[in-house]
């Protein structure tokens, strides 16, 4: 069984160094790209993946901004969060936001991880690179079977 990575990111800049930098450093795992809050709800809502009774290629992480058109990645959080479907998928905000509220706010709501995404480009894949090593080679993943 494949585990996908389910990134929901609207900066295309932002999707390419992200993707660019999990593969490169040995991520074969499969990335779900989602552009907006709502195509991640309708993502759920339609049935793409059952954390309870499990289904082949699950979603093993969630790696969510939380500037997003339509829906902001606060409500999807939320979204996620309540439901006892998904509640168990990791989910990592990685934000340029680094208010104490919010980051807040995110860990109140379940967040797993918030992660401020730093401006220079060293930085950047540094700290996608840290997320790599802690999220998908240190820590145990759910899978569903």
């Amino acid at each position: 069984m494949k585990t996908k990575i389910l990134l929901v990111e609207d900066d295309i800049d932002h999707v390419d160094l992200i993707t660019e930098v999990l593969e490169k450093n040995g991520i074969k795992k499969e990335i779900i790209l989602l552009k907006d809050g709502q195509e991640a709800i309708d993502y759920f809502q339609e049935g793409c993946v059952d954390a309870v009774e499990g289904v082949q290629d699950s979603v093993g992480l969630i790696i969510l901004d939380l500037k997003l058109p339509k829906i902001d990645g606060m409500d999807v959080l939320r979204f996620l969060k309540k439901n006892p479907r998904y509640c168990s998928i990791p989910v990592v905000i990685f934000s340029t936001t680094s208010e104490v509220k919010v980051i807040a706010e995110g860990y109140k709501y379940g967040v797993n991880s918030f992660i401020t995404k730093p401006i220079s480009y060293e930085e950047f894949v540094e700290k996608i690179k840290i997320l790599k090593a802690y999220w998908l080679k240190t820590c145990a993943l759910p899978t569903y079977i």
